[in-house]
């Protein structure tokens, strides 16, 4: 069932998506011009189809060969993060191989309290010995009442590519689920959260 009537709105149209990676692609291939290859980390599941866009974006922009890994952190599951939330453990379940002195780009759907991103970018440096790690999100959301360590976290993830700012609304899409929701829809939508509540 596609359960349409849980969508408010479409946030940002398939046609911008598709300029905004185009965009992203070209300015990674101007960025890795003196690369033999560009080394991609997606976080699973979200980043996949944000992932393989931007890597076909790369290599129609001139840029250097492109290799997918992946990385899987737990936080989520089908859960939603509660509001003022002051701190999240983050699992990583999957892990990269051959990283040891690549520059590599971490690859996400979006940019919300980054716990998880924080947690990846210094496993992959640390224990994966990646030489540096840039972030590219498609979505990097603007929030509303962070807390103190959220603030502290978001201060030290600044990526490095963005697609779009949104604002602190829940959102769909483009790889991007709500509780495994939408996740193949070609846009970006607003949700509409009551069906998502419980209790």
């Amino acid at each position: 069932m596609r359960h349409t009537e849980r969508i408010e709105k479409t946030l940002i149209s398939e046609e911008r998506v598709q300029r905004r990676v185009a965009e992203l692609g070209a300015e990674i291939a101007r960025d890795f011009a003196d690369h033999d290859t560009v080394h991609m980390i997606g976080v699973l599941k979200g980043a996949f189809v944000f992932m393989a866009d931007l890597g076909r974006a790369v290599w129609k922009a001139g840029g250097p060969d492109v290799r997918y890994d992946f990385v899987r952190a737990s936080t989520y599951g089908t859960a939603v993060k509660s509001a003022g939330e002051v701190a999240r453990e983050v699992r990583v379940e999957m892990v990269p191989s051959k990283l040891d002195g690549k520059d590599v780009i971490l690859v996400e759907d979006i940019l919300d309290q980054g716990f998880t991103l924080a947690r990846i970018r210094a496993f992959l440096l640390q224990e994966c010995g990646a030489r540096s790690v840039k972030l590219c999100v498609l979505l990097d959301k603007e929030l509303a009442h962070p807390s103190a360590q959220v603030q502290a976290v978001r201060r030290e993830l600044v990526p490095d590519y963005t697609g779009f700012r949104v604002p602190d609304r829940w959102v769909a899409g483009c790889g991007l689920d709500v509780a495994e929701e939408f996740r193949a829809l070609p846009e970006v939508v607003v949700v509409r959260e009551e069906f998502y509540r419980h209790g």
